[in-house]
């Protein structure tokens, strides 16, 4: 009730839409069955109607007194009456029920007056104010089951007004505890066995039996005292056919018939004569604006069914019905539930009304029909990451120690620029070393040759050329110390700076660059669109550093290898660029767009609904 409650605090005319009764609902009911004062009962009932009734804005219930119309119960308690009041008055006028039409546009409402009488005058008025839809049925329709429910208000002044209706107030109030407990049951099966249990004891019936319609046929869902049946039995089938003669003619059928009764009664007549004859009563269960079921109360021949308790069981049959038919539907199956809703949905768009509903679905199958033939470029989308086409290693030649560091990851550098250098006094000291043993060697060469020593000439001479290979030995090394750049580019890896004085090992990567002369875009393309693509294929590039530069590119290499790739499964396919590449620098990251060919709209956008359903298909269908 807290939703209603709030949306009537926004607003008068707010549309409050009925829900179907549920479980919470059994306070009410004992609040209907145990209110001994008029207001009490009266404010149970409207708020019952308005869960029952669809689109109700306000309702209430006068009491005809000698100083005119008293309100006994108004729902919501803060709506305006005016207008309830003033035709309350002109049905009490008139004795008989009006309907009037007040309001345009969305402040337009339908009200509804029934006099209620009891001892052959009337007692009482409800009115109720509902929402106008474009359902040309809806008045008779509403009218209906407003007379259905008004019967609980006739029932209500009767017993108290009568006294010798006192034996039938009491079974009045045994139904309504009987609705209650209904009410408060969990599943179907349980609320339906306990309903036709019940009433079969409170009632006085040998059976009672409780169906709904299902595929255009009745079908037994309980009997009471039985858990369990077959519906292939022929007693099943024939208590089935009596309860689709009753929904068929739309009206209670009695057996055996009042001689004013101008019904068919042929299958009640069929069942009572294969269980040894009976009276038969079945009444029909008028759910919203369609009958749902009916139930079937069979008594003994001595114990026939009199017009009192012919209108007390249909309004148990009236208030029973919308409970047990909301507790059906949600036991079903979800693929039911969703089944019947896509009937309901067709029913109402092929059917008479809703004009707007209709207009829905042209204007969708006419987006459908523009879709289908309107087409545009299909594009096979990825991400994208910017490569160097070349990456050159700096490695350091021996083991040594860090010098100087003049570059690092980041810096553009030239042709022959130092980037680091390693300590070198080691190297130095040893070629002093052997520049000094060169020296001493010239000096026994000199003496050699003077002396006219040819043995020692040729063993000195062996001496200075292996220091002189030493020392270019030692040359080459302190050279290469110094870490020089091979060709203009960029530092894409590696700073050294913040290891000088650190030792580094022979072989050891210490840079690497990659000439601003050449690049390629790695694109991660991934499993359902990499079929689209060939080798030569032009399409654009756009990365989130130049968002506002496309790049021309053209795919060159497609590597057949899976790799993992955001949840899924991606393929490497490769790039050229063929655009200007000053503003570009190696790892941009963003997206590629391949254009493939043109396709209907629809198609594009349903494409990876229609992959899914064709593996689906081809995996389900051998």
């Amino acid at each position: 009730m807290s939703d209603r409650r709030q949306a009537l605090e926004d607003g008068d005319e707010a549309d409050i839409v009925a829900r179907p009764a549920s479980s919470s609902d059994g306070a009410l009911w004992r609040q209907l069955l145990g209110s001994d004062e008029p207001q009490g009962f009266a404010a149970a009932f409207l708020t019952l109607q308005a869960q029952q009734l669809a689109g109700v804005r306000a309702s209430a219930v006068f009491e005809i007194a000698a100083g005119g119309l008293k309100p006994l119960a108004i729902w919501p308690a803060n709506a305006a009456i005016a207008d309830l009041e003033s035709l309350a008055a002109l049905a009490v006028a008139e004795q008989r029920p009006v309907l009037r039409q007040a309001g345009r546009g969305a402040r337009s409402r339908r009200v509804i007056a029934q006099p209620v009488e009891a001892g052959g005058k009337p007692v009482a008025v409800a009115v109720v104010a509902l929402s106008v839809d474009d359902d040309a049925e809806a008045p008779a329709r509403q009218m209906r089951q407003l007379q259905w429910s008004i019967a609980w208000l006739r029932e209500y002044f009767q017993r108290d007004g009568d006294a010798d209706l006192r034996g039938e107030r009491d079974r009045s109030r045994a139904t309504l505890e009987l609705l209650a407990t209904v009410v408060d049951r969990g599943d179907f099966r349980t609320a339906a066995l306990a309903a036709v249990t019940e009433m079969a004891l409170r009632f006085g019936c040998s059976r009672v039996s409780l169906g709904f319609v299902r595929w255009g046929r009745s079908r037994v869902a309980a009997i009471s005292h039985t858990s369990t049946f077959s519906t292939r039995i022929q007693l099943v089938q024939q208590i089935s056919g009596a309860m689709d003669e009753a929904i068929d003619q739309k009206s209670i059928l009695r057996y055996p018939p009042a001689p004013e009764d101008v019904v068919f009664t042929t299958a009640h007549a069929a069942l009572a004569a294969a269980h040894k004859g009976g009276n038969i009563l079945t009444v029909p269960l008028l759910v919203v604006d369609s009958f749902a079921g009916a139930i079937c109360f069979e008594r003994p021949v001595e114990q026939p069914f009199d017009e009192e308790t012919v209108r007390l069981l249909s309004v148990v049959a009236a208030a029973l019905g919308p409970v047990l038919t909301e507790k059906r539907r949600n036991d079903r199956w979800l693929v039911v539930k969703a089944w019947d809703s896509l009937t309901q949905q067709l029913t109402k768009l092929l059917g008479p009304g809703h004009l707007g509903r209709k207009m829905v679905a042209l204007l969708a199958l006419l987006a459908v029909a523009v879709l289908s033939f309107w087409t545009d470029t299909f594009h096979v989308v990825a991400d994208a990451q910017l490569e160097p086409a070349e990456r050159r290693s700096v490695v350091s030649a021996y083991d040594g120690y860090v010098q100087t560091a003049s570059a690092r990851a980041g810096d553009l550098v030239k042709a022959g620029q130092e980037l680091a250098s390693l300590e070198d006094r080691e190297l130095s000291l040893e070629r002093l070393r052997w520049v000094t043993e060169r020296q001493q060697h010239q000096f026994e060469y000199d003496r050699a040759l003077a002396s006219r020593q040819p043995a020692n000439i040729n063993i000195v001479k062996t001496q200075i050329e292996q220091a002189d290979a030493q020392i270019r030995l030692i040359d080459e090394q302190i050279a290469r110390t110094r870490l020089i750049a091979p060709f203009d580019g960029l530092v894409v890896r590696g700073d050294l700076s913040q290891r000088i004085g650190a030792s580094v090992g022979r072989g050891e990567t210490l840079f690497e660059l990659s000439p601003l002369s050449g690049y390629r875009v790695v694109v991660t393309v991934g499993e359902r669109d990499i079929g689209e693509l060939t080798v030569g294929q032009p399409g654009e590039a756009v990365f989130a550093s130049l968002p506002e530069e496309p790049i021309p590119i053209v795919i060159d290499r497609i590597t057949p290898v899976a790799l993992e790739h955001a949840g899924g499964v991606g393929f490497r396919v490769e790039a050229t660029i063929a655009g200007d590449l000053s503003r570009l620098r190696p790892g941009m990251t963003g997206v590629a767009r391949v254009a493939i060919d043109r396709r209907p709209v629809i198609a594009i956008w349903l494409r990876p609904f229609l992959d899914w359903m064709g593996l689906v298909w081809w995996r389900l269908v051998p």
